[in-house]
């Protein structure tokens, strides 16, 4: 086992019990409190936390913004600078740089009156929320119960406070209060800092067998080993351009990989939960490798993930915007690509790729090798390349593809194969760019896409390579994607807009007007907003129907209860079922029908959005 004597120090501001005694401070007169005095030695002897030219480091006194924040890029070694200005902030100050380096990173924002005070002594609630924004600490609904003087926390700050709350980064009094308005004294910064920091890794060392909540590390080249960590790990920019190796690590939380350079981050023989990539500056390569397990990475910046592992990866969500380069090697069972990419599948395979319409322009190349089984376009992408398609589905105009996959299933009014249109019927036309007249024998080399495919059979017989006339296959959405993908305007645009409603906390129907008492309907909490643009249902004073609507053409009625959702065909009174355990739902519990405008239905559960075409 191998530390630096800074990691070691590290670990005992961490793990210590030990009252740090009055004889570290012998240089001083200064008394420091015993509940922070461990956690202070550790600071002052890593170079995070300076005294002044006594030495001292005056614990009691409130702490500066700008000396917070200056604390905070010493943690993470940030040194990317932001081109902001602020009339309050002279250029000649001792804390410019500090400013501009937290602003850059995310840390604090300016006042909206070009200002942003770096002198005011912070609050215990603005800490909080800087800190939240840091360290990614997400809101949870697991916070437990409220503080005291709940009340007293500003509105903008109680979603950080509790979300700090729940992560145990901060307490309350005996009294079960925060006192938000209270100022932070230099020790309370330095512990609650500690807390979300965990392991601080400032070498590039060897390190192994390390237990701890969070770790942190800062400088390229450590070799970690044996990890083992509840919480997250922060890879820093301060890792830059270098290298980091995990190896036989369980990580708890998330790794946010925020540094590292071409060569690679390598995670070997590791099961990770989560991981975030996001390096603005320039790309990372992320390697797994032997048994690694990951369930999700998602890809915020331009990257390469090579995935040498013996197992896929769950899901990997591309959500990079302007056309950003990311590459994939390996296997993975889903893939996402919610934002505008030049996407390389250099070999594997991918068993569902979904191009979301936010994704729309999108380039994709398929390197000889590479496999998708099946490849849904909600928003217009290229493919290109060598690579082979087993099943396409395409439900956006502007899809281009190299080749014609297995089965083809167009609910556009085009798709462009190899050169050629092929209508959403399924019948081929000319591409007038690409043929001399259609008569027969096109110049392209290929036959005439109005006789058959190229290469294949004719469209329309269900035979390999043509396209398919069936129904097209029920699409599931978690709460997540729906908000990240789908469109703004449409069905699409009321689903997203009754999503953010129900995950809106204030929201409670029972209390929505205390001057008016609420119908007693199963399905009241359908009812989105003022306007009232998603209708909650045609019958709505029907007991044990929660929604329910017409298609455009009065052909079927769907209802949506608490066991499903019903079609019903209105000439013959036929129905057709559709369940969670027909893997149609997400579950059962129906809140609302959106017509998709079509012959269909977007079905909102309780966990998820189910798009159900007739």
């Amino acid at each position: 086992m191998k530390f630096s004597l800074k990691q070691a120090l590290a670990i005992l501001a961490v793990t210590s019990s030990m009252a740090y005694t009055s004889a570290a401070f012998a240089d001083t007169t200064e008394v420091i409190p015993k509940w922070a005095a461990t956690e202070i030695a550790s600071w002052k002897e890593m170079g995070l936390l300076k005294g002044d030219k006594d030495g001292k480091v005056l614990p009691n006194e409130g702490i500066r913004k700008t000396e917070f924040v200056t604390l905070i890029n010493r943690i993470f070694n940030f040194s990317a600078v932001s081109s902001e200005t602020f009339k309050d902030v002279p250029l000649t100050a001792w804390y410019a740089p500090e400013i501009s380096k937290a602003v850059a990173a995310g840390a604090i924002l300016g006042n909206g009156e070009g200002g942003i005070e770096p002198l005011e002594v912070l609050t215990r609630e603005k800490a909080a929320l800087i800190l939240s924004r840091v360290f990614n600490v997400a809101t949870s609904a697991s916070s437990g119960v409220a503080f005291a003087d709940d009340a007293a926390i500003s509105s903008w700050a109680k979603e950080a406070v509790y979300a700090m709350k729940a992560a145990g980064y901060v307490e309350g009094t005996l009294e079960a209060t925060f006192q938000p308005k209270k100022e932070l004294t230099r020790a309370e910064a330095v512990k609650m800092i500690n807390r979300a920091m965990g392991i601080l890794i400032t070498d590039g060392g060897e390190h192994s067998g390390i237990s701890s909540s969070s770790m942190i590390v800062n400088r390229p080249g450590a070799v970690l080993s044996n990890l083992n960590l509840t919480g997250n790990l922060y890879i820093t920019p301060g890792v830059g351009e270098g290298d980091l190796s995990l190896q036989s690590a369980v990580i708890g939380g998330v790794v946010y990989i925020n540094g590292g350079g071409a060569n690679s981050i390598t995670i070997t023989d590791s099961k990770i939960k989560r991981i975030v990539i996001n390096k603005p500056s320039s790309p990372i390569r992320v390697v797994l490798k032997g048994t690694t397990t990951l369930p999700l990475i998602d890809v915020l910046s331009e990257s390469q993930v090579v995935n040498e592992s013996n197992n896929p990866i769950d899901t990997i969500n591309v959500l990079t915007n302007g056309l950003a380069d990311v590459s994939l090697n390996g296997n993975v069972n889903q893939l996402n690509l919610a934002g505008k990419t030049r996407f390389v599948f250099n070999g594997g395979e991918i068993t569902s790729f979904k191009v979301a319409s936010l994704a729309a322009e999108s380039r994709i190349q398929l390197v000889k090798g590479a496999s998708i089984k099946k490849l849904f376009f909600n928003g217009g992408a290229e493919v290109t390349g060598e690579g082979t398609i087993a099943e396409a589905e395409v439900n956006a105009e502007g899809v281009s593809l190299a080749s014609m996959p297995n089965k083809l299933t167009v609910n556009a009014s085009k798709v462009t194969i190899n050169g050629h249109d092929y209508k959403g019927s399924g019948n081929g036309v000319p591409n007038t760019s690409s043929s001399s007249g259609g008569s027969g024998s096109g110049s392209s080399g290929t036959e005439n896409p109005g006789t058959g495919n190229p290469g294949t059979g004719n469209p329309g017989t269900g035979e390999p390579g043509t396209v398919d006339p069936e129904p097209k296959a029920t699409v599931l959405y978690s709460y997540e994607e729906v908000l990240k993908s789908f469109s703004s305007t449409g069905a699409e645009g009321t689903a997203k807009q009754y999503i953010t409603f129900l995950q809106d906390p204030s929201y409670k129907p029972s209390i929505a007007n205390s001057a008016v008492v609420m119908p007693d309907l199963t399905n009241a909490i359908t009812f989105v907003n003022y306007q009232f643009n998603a209708k909650p249902s045609i019958f709505a004073s029907l007991r044990g129907i929660n929604s329910s609507v017409l298609d455009k053409n009065r052909t079927y009625l769907w209802i949506g209860t608490d066991s499903g959702v019903t079609r019903i065909k209105l000439s013959t009174n036929e129905m057709l079922a559709y369940t969670a355990e027909t893997k149609q739902l997400t579950d059962n519990k129906v809140l609302l029908l959106i017509s998709d405008g079509s012959t269909g239905v977007l079905a909102i559960t309780e966990t998820g959005v189910s798009h159900i075409y007739q």
